[in-house]
């Protein structure tokens, strides 16, 4: 899916309806942009409470909640 954005002043982008609603995006989301050569790359960014239900291994196990934690941390800044 594409789109045509305008950058406004301050730089802002307005993200169009369709892509915020495929993406689930609403108003105080977090977004992570990263820069490919001459692409921006915008996602999603997940918060904690979006781990809800993720706690459950493909294994079957489970992992607790600090373990999940500490991962997202450890890719995110590369440590805990």
């Amino acid at each position: 899916m594409e789109d045509v954005a305008r950058v406004m002043a301050r730089g802002l982008i307005a993200i169009p309806s369709e892509l915020r609603k495929k993406l689930g995006l609403k108003e105080g989301d977090l977004v992570k942009i990263q820069v490919e050569g001459d692409k921006l790359i915008i996602r999603k960014e997940a918060r904690v409470y979006d781990l809800k239900g993720r706690l459950a291994t493909s294994e079957g196990g489970s992992v607790s909640f600090a373990q999940v934690l500490q991962e997202e941390l450890k890719k995110k800044w590369g440590r805990v």
